[in-house]
């Protein structure tokens, strides 16, 4: 089944967002199916975090509408976009270096043990965080190992896996693969692929790579001061004919 015919996660019209002077996004537009993974790419400045931020609910748009499983919502909040499986993965990723693990996975909603005192419920953080990273096919050497110790492939893999055990139904990654040396690119890539193979998580990922982008996604969608500028299937395009959009861009720039 094509992405076109797979049911829709999330979709956003129009989106227009200023901020003073400034125009972030003018008119974006995007769809992303369950189990399609689509690349965001574009330079510092273009709009990509600022349309992250809005189907997160940081941002508000001045216009435009979100829809989610194809109902128009709209996301006031951060709590708001979570209580709708949206959840994103920042490339600060939250973690606490000094915790654990199973910890930082239940990080602000950790399961109580009953009675009066109402104390945290280890046992069960240890073998759901466990369990959980095994479904998903991260190793670690175990879950009550500090985040501080885990490489930086692994801390990324914890933070999606964190996300995906919070029942996120679209995912969000902000650059998971930036400042990665092939290997730790590698773990986060498979991830990304498993995820995806699911059927059931929609992907958005930023990202600057090219290469990388066209290797993990379906879809790619340049975006250029605030606007869409191409999109195509990755099976269709290539980083060169991506590269030369980007640099007739900054020819046009200088002529002017």
């Amino acid at each position: 089944m094509s992405p076109s015919e797979t049911p829709e996660a999330i979709r956003a019209e129009n989106l227009v967002k200023t901020f003073g002077s400034v125009t972030a996004l003018a008119g974006v537009s995007m769809r992303v199916a369950r189990g399609e993974t689509l690349g965001i790419l574009g330079d510092n400045g273009a709009g990509k975090s600022t349309l992250i931020k809005i189907l997160t609910g940081y941002h508000q748009p001045d216009s435009g509408q979100v829809y989610v499983d194809g109902k128009p919502v709209r996301l006031s909040s951060v709590d708001e976009a979570r209580a709708l499986g949206i959840e994103c993965v920042y490339q600060d990723l939250a973690l606490v270096n000094g915790l654990s693990i199973y910890h930082n996975m239940f990080l602000n909603r950790e399961p109580l043990w009953g009675g009066p005192l109402r104390l945290l419920d280890h046992r069960t953080m240890r073998r759901r965080a466990a369990a959980a990273l095994e479904e998903i096919g991260v190793q670690v050497p175990s879950v009550e190992v500090e985040v501080g110790q885990l490489s930086g492939g692994q801390r990324q893999a914890i933070a999606v896996a964190r996300a995906v055990t919070s029942n996120a139904r679209i995912l969000l990654l902000d650059e998971p693969l930036a400042a990665m040396g092939a290997r730790e690119a590698r773990l986060i890539i498979d991830l990304i692929d498993r995820l995806r193979a699911r059927g059931d998580i929609a992907i958005v990922m930023i990202a600057h790579n090219y290469a990388q982008t066209l290797e993990i996604c379906d879809r790619v969608m340049l975006i250029q001061h605030g606007e869409v500028t191409f999109e195509s299937r990755t099976a269709t395009t290539s980083a060169e004919e991506l590269l030369e959009i980007v640099r007739r861009e900054y020819r046009a720039a200088r002529a002017g």
